[in-house]
């Protein structure tokens, strides 16, 4: 199995998973997208532990999504992870706050979501490897490869069913009151989700508001429509350019250059386009692992160290009303002075080198101010 490697536009990772399991395969997984990269390890075609670099698919993440700890708590178990380096499942099943239960479905929902997401990319990149599992305890779980293969043949006629619905994450959505149920809990995932959509808020902005991954999002949003609770607002539809070897080519070449140059936020955002245009450039995921890793060193060095606390200079009321994307109109609302920049990077639901941009782009304009 070692060497495998190849694109999804040549082999669907429906195909490669069910080889898989069919060879009751062991070894690992990576998939590859842009700047987006999972792993998933697995033996005798049964997955036991996932990585990935998106923050929605952190185990605190999604105990924050479905509502088993709150950021305060969240926040505590950093800290203790941070003195103690215990894993953060481990963390919090020690101090009482989730009980090992739960923390072991949320492991087993993460192995799904880590890969269940990867179905629906129509290109990128994989590599099949011999490499041995990590070590596992006792909160540790498994996930057969042929369970998460069914489970995605579902998923795709659900989203199928969530598009026609909500063809947009920047659309917000229209609340049907006199739908809705009158013995909502309080506070619940649900209330909440109202509430943001009463607040105007996008889809996207929801999302990011309750730490949900998508599937799950628009689950819950789909199950309201058929209730006739919500509906999408109507929003022009955005026109995507097509793919161009050429383009990502040419923007990869300025990347090194700018590299080279040192102008590290340029590279970052030229070599990022290049894959995201053509996930196979040659070169492309080495040039976007090093801008990343530099531009990355140096904003933490200018932004955390130490960390500082933010502060909008500009009213909120006034943010709302921008036309800023979602993830800056989340990170700017979390700009109140009560939580550090580390802090706000370890709840957010977001890359931390995104994070990071996006609040060094405030600072510059002078919508943010960071107090020592």
């Amino acid at each position: 199995m070692h060497g495998l490697v190849g694109a999804f536009a040549l082999m669907p990772l429906q195909d490669l998973v069910e080889f898989l399991s069919r060879r009751k395969a062991s070894g690992s997984l990576t998939c590859e997208r842009g700047t987006v990269h999972k792993t998933v390890h697995f033996v005798e075609g049964v997955c036991v532990s996932a990585s990935s670099n998106d923050p929605r698919e952190f185990l605190g993440q999604l105990l924050l999504n479905f509502g088993h700890i709150d950021e305060e708590q969240l926040t505590k178990a950093f800290e203790t992870q941070q003195e103690t380096k215990v894993r953060l499942g481990r963390v919090l099943a020690m101090v009482g706050v989730v009980s090992p239960e739960v923390i072991r479905e949320t492991l087993a929902l993460k192995i799904r979501e880590t890969l269940l997401d990867v179905f629906l990319w129509d290109s990128g990149v994989f590599r099949v490897d011999d490499a041995p599992a990590p070590p596992t305890d006792d909160l540790d779980v498994r996930v057969p490869l042929g369970d998460i293969a069914r489970e995605a043949e579902f998923r795709a006629t659900a989203w199928q069913a969530f598009r026609a619905n909500f063809p947009s994450g920047t659309a917000g959505l229209v609340v049907h009151e006199e739908r809705v149920p009158s013995d909502l809990v309080p506070g619940s995932v649900d209330d909440r989700m109202l509430r943001l959509a009463r607040e105007g808020k996008s889809i996207d902005e929801i999302g990011l508001a309750l730490h949900s991954t998508d599937f799950h999002l628009y689950q819950r949003l789909y199950a309201f429509r058929r209730a006739g609770v919500v509906e999408a607002r109507v929003t022009p539809h955005a026109v995507e350019a097509p793919d161009d070897v050429s383009v990502a080519n040419a923007a990869l070449h300025e990347a090194r250059a700018a590299l080279e140059a040192g102008r590290l936020a340029d590279a970052e955002a030229k070599a990022s386009r290049a894959v995201e245009l053509a996930p196979g450039v040659e070169g492309g995921s080495a040039v976007v692992a090093e801008a990343r890793k530099r531009l990355g060193a140096w904003l933490r060095q200018e932004l955390l160290d130490p960390p500082r606390t933010p502060r909008l200079l500009v009213p909120a009321h006034d943010v709302a009303l921008m036309r800023l994307p979602a993830t800056d109109k989340y990170l700017l609302a979390r700009c109140d002075g009560s939580r550090d920049l580390r802090q706000i990077v370890q709840l957010a639901p977001l890359d931390e080198l995104e994070v990071l941009k996006a609040m060094k782009r405030f600072v510059v304009s002078r919508m943010v101010e960071l107090k020592g």
